[in-house]
Parts: structure tokens; C-alpha cells; sequence
């Protein structure tokens, strides 16, 4: 009695390899030339589309607070309790100017711009209303910026990690600047 069949076919044999023609060197790379293209478009495009350009921010959202003042956090502060407010606006001490005869602090508040808090105050000086911003630099550059826009005398400057923006009436640009402590 027989109990295995010698004769049966094996089932552990791999089937027979079709063989299929290679595809061309040339549609390998094309195609591999498109997938990367389309990659870094959609990524060009994704990051100027998230991330819009921001150069001199500071100084458009500074000119926006000074042509519309809003509500004062601090209503006619006097020198002490502007700088007390500062630090606890900064989290250190700020490079504000201080209040004297020459200049009166109408008001003071905080602006956040690009995620940090600045102190922004009003001072009237003999030329009429200067508005003054303090912040945290973000920049490493040095920049200094001297722009009149319409009858607006616009100045910015780097002290020390400080970013100050100073903004006033054109005509009494030489009279305030002194000031608040724009550097010539």
C-alpha cells in the first residue's frame, strides 16, 4: 500500500516569472523630475502663503497706533509710574523717555506686534503730539530708518536689544527728536 504519490506535482514551487519589457532610463527620470517639481512648488507656494512678508512691521503697526490712539491703559502717567507700568509691560527696563517740562505723557499703553509686547506712549512736546514705541528687538541688523510720510516725521533706531519708533509732525521734527532721544 502506497501512501504518498510520487507523481503528484510539488506546491511549493514558485510560479514561472513573467518577463515584462524594462521602462525606458528616460520615463524614470521624468517622472521622478515631475514628482520633485511638483513637491517643491506646492512647498514654495505653502510657505509664502502661511508666512507673509514682514518688513518693517513694527513701524506700519507703530503708525496705525499714532494716526488712531484708542484707549489709554495709563491716563496721564506721571515719570514713576510710566517706568513701574513699562516693566511690567517688558518684563525689564525699557528705554522710555521720562516725563519732565518738556514733555508731558498724555497716555500709555501696550501694542503686541509679531507675538511681543511693546510699550507705546503719547507725549506732548512744544512741536505738538509725538507718539513713542518701545520693543524687544527681533532684528540682529542694525537698522535706522528716517521717513516723512505726508505731514509725519517717522524715525526708528536700535538701542542697545531695543527697537524704538518715534512718530511726530514734520515741521517740528528738529524740536522733538532731541527729546525723545533720537540719535542724530
Amino acid at each position: 500500500m502506497k501512501l504518498v504519490d510520487t507523481d503528484a506535482p510539488d506546491h511549493d514551487e514558485e510560479p514561472p516569472v513573467r518577463v515584462t519589457p524594462p521602462r525606458p532610463e528616460k520615463r524614470r527620470a521624468a517622472v521622478s523630475l515631475l514628482f520633485t517639481l511638483i513637491v517643491l512648488a506646492g512647498t514654495v507656494i505653502a510657505v509664502f502663503t502661511i508666512f507673509p512678508e514682514r518688513h518693517n512691521q513694527i513701524l506700519t503697526d507703530t503708525v496705525g497706533a499714532h494716526r488712531r490712539p484708542g484707549t489709554w491703559e495709563l491716563d496721564r502717567p506721571d515719570d514713576r509710574a510710566l517706568r513701574v507700568w513699562a516693566i511690567g509691560v517688558t518684563g525689564e527696563e525699557a528705554p522710555v523717555p521720562t516725563a519732565d517740562a518738556s514733555r508731558v505723557a498724555i497716555g500709555a499703553r501696550t501694542l503686541s506686534i509679531l507675538n511681543r509686547r511693546g510699550v507705546l506712549v503719547r507725549y506732548q512736546v512744544a512741536g505738538g503730539e509725538v507718539t513713542y514705541f518701545v520693543q524687544r528687538s527681533r532684528d540682529l541688523l542694525r537698522r535706522r530708518v528716517h521717513r516723512v510720510d505726508g505731514g509725519e516725521a517717522i524715525e526708528a533706531w536700535q538701542t542697545g536689544p531695543w527697537t524704538c519708533v518715534a512718530i511726530g509732525p514734520a515741521a517740528s521734527a528738529d524740536e522733538w527728536r532731541p527729546l525723545l532721544g533720537v540719535p542724530p
